[in-house]
């Protein structure tokens, strides 16, 4: 007989493949929101972004695919993220009045969202799928977000921003595609590298310090979290609640970024 976690395990990981397949560029129904939150999060207000728990979503013309409702960030997630991060800037000797904050693979967005809100700064954000983009956009204009959202490759936006000072911020979270593997995250094989990501924000930057925030699973593979940051000193890692089921469990990992050279 299946006992009840095995038959919620492959409840799981039916619709998420649902998710990333048929439903990928699909905006999703409420009770489609609902089924999400409870089947990756154990109840349906658990999925939440922008303040908004799924059984609100639709009523509140919040608009989500299928790819987006499983790569999210979450309010609970960034949250927790965002507060941290704030202590970290309470700590860091700065002359700028606002700090440069950008969110380099956004998605939904919700990270943005919470990240400018905690620090009363503009987001530069940059999406580069025209589906995701549109109904990011969407979102943001329904909430009144001050982020300001770029469609487009990365690399761009970097080269339209100037560096303002030390508690400049950037959220890294590429796409992970081949990077999933049986073994682990292997974070040198995201589309792109995050090795190559890091470098193209110091170029940006002329090697100025800054901070960066990644968003991993808690299993890494060929210890390539620490290899794509080396000559970076680590500030914190988080694990905040709901944690997935199945051990499934978000990470994020805050960094001081320099010129590569050891800290």
């Amino acid at each position: 007989m299946t006992s009840t976690v095995d038959v919620s395990h492959a409840a799981y990981f039916a619709f998420r493949d649902r998710l990333l397949g048929d439903l990928r560029t699909t905006v999703l129904t409420g009770e489609q929101l609902c089924e999400a939150g409870r089947l990756i999060y154990g109840r349906p207000n658990r999925l939440s972004l922008y303040g908004i728990p799924a059984p609100r979503m639709e009523a509140a013309g919040i608009r989500l695919l299928g790819r987006t409702t499983i790569e999210c960030c979450i309010d609970d997630y960034a949250d927790a993220v965002a507060d941290t991060l704030v202590g970290l800037h309470t700590g860091i000797p700065h002359e700028d009045d606002e700090p440069l904050v950008v969110d380099l693979f956004c998605g939904s967005g919700n990270f943005s969202h919470h990240l400018g809100t905690r620090l009363g700064a503009t987001v530069y954000a940059a999406e580069l799928d025209p589906a995701v983009h549109a109904a990011t956009r969407h979102n943001l204009d329904r909430i009144g977000a001050r982020t300001r959202l770029h469609l487009g490759d990365y690399r761009d936006l970097l080269g339209k921003l100037t560096a303002r000072g030390p508690r400049d911020t950037y959220f890294v979270e590429p796409p992970w595609g081949p990077a999933f593997t049986p073994a682990g995250l292997d974070l040198t094989r995201t589309s792109p590298p995050v090795p190559t990501i890091l470098d193209d924000i110091r170029r940006s930057r002329d090697g100025r310090p800054c901070l960066v925030a990644i968003k991993t699973n808690d299993q890494i593979a060929h210890d390539s979290l620490n290899r794509s940051f080396a000559g970076a000193r680590h500030l914190r890692s988080i694990t905040p609640e709901p944690t997935l089921p199945y051990g499934a469990n978000m990470q994020f990992h805050l960094y001081r970024l320099g010129s590569g050279a050891e800290e």
